[in-house]
């Protein structure tokens, strides 16, 4: 069994019909997973790395943060001030 750890705050993500909810280490591997197989840009497939890679507590903090930076460049991240949810 792979290392999992919580995300907190929740990551929310731009999808229809309503905002996708990352709330572990291993929803998140599998939404970059998901990413690459739709063919998204470059940088997803460092992500998909990190986030596959982390069996730490430290590893796992810094991929989630270099997901939620990635997200917010290319606008798929739900600001906290949003009523999407």
């Amino acid at each position: 069994m792979s290392f999992d750890f919580p995300i907190a705050p929740p990551i929310l993500i731009k999808d229809s019909p309503k905002p996708r909810r990352l709330q572990t280490l291993q929803e998140a591997r599998q939404f970059a997973k998901d990413a690459l197989a739709l063919g998204r840009s470059p940088p997803w497939r460092d992500i998909h790395r990190r986030l596959a890679e982390a069996n730490s507590e430290e590893d796992a903090v810094e991929a989630i943060g270099a997901l939620r930076e990635l997200l917010m460049d290319e606008g798929l991240l739900v600001s906290s001030d949003s009523s999407l949810d």
